[in-house]
């Protein structure tokens, strides 16, 4: 089975809603509230990206990593990055949203992706990077540390009544992230 990292289409709006959806779920399981976790749609995710991959802001892209076999092509993750979205001090980029499919995690595809999504903003003369994680998902908290990631700031958010904490990872050179 081969994988690819490719810049997403809109006709990719609903395999990357999928893996959005199906990533929350088995990601934030014990995280986020279930509630909230099975009030996910499918079809309000695929409105989002269609809206997202349609819109004219040259500033974001999306990549998804798309595996190919005998039955075919299919979208197991994705990686959206653009300008910093908060202005936070001394980041001039985000990544905004960064899932894999649950099967597809620990293979080495976060990190083609996080450097897919580097490379573009390097493209786009921009140098640094912050993204924001869920404060209890330990695992990808680990994952962005061992890519060199500093924790920067930390800031709570409220998600379908639920109080959560976001912390933010930074980097101010993303040159190593698009090797």
């Amino acid at each position: 089975m081969g994988i690819t990292i490719r810049q997403a289409t809109p006709t990719d709006a609903p395999a990357i809603a999928k893996v959005h959806v199906d990533a929350w779920r088995s990601s934030y399981a014990g995280v986020v509230p279930e509630e909230i976790l099975s009030g996910l749609s499918y079809s309000e995710r695929e409105t989002l990206w269609d809206d997202i991959l349609t819109s004219p802001d040259t500033n974001r892209r999306c990549f998804v990593a798309e595996t190919r076999d005998a039955q075919g092509t299919k979208i197991v993750g994705f990686a959206s990055a653009g300008q910093e979205s908060a202005d936070h001090e001394g980041y001039e980029g985000e990544i905004y949203a960064i899932y894999l499919l649950e099967e597809y995690q620990r293979i080495g595809l976060g990190r083609r992706l996080l450097q897919s999504a580097a490379k573009y903003l390097l493209d786009d003369a921009i140098k640094s990077v912050l993204l924001w994680v869920f404060e209890e998902n330990h695992r990808a908290r680990r994952f962005y540390e061992s890519l060199g990631g500093r924790l920067v700031a930390r800031k709570g958010v409220t998600i379908g009544g639920a109080e959560l904490v976001e912390v933010a990872y930074g980097w101010k050179d993303i040159t190593k992230l698009s090797r």
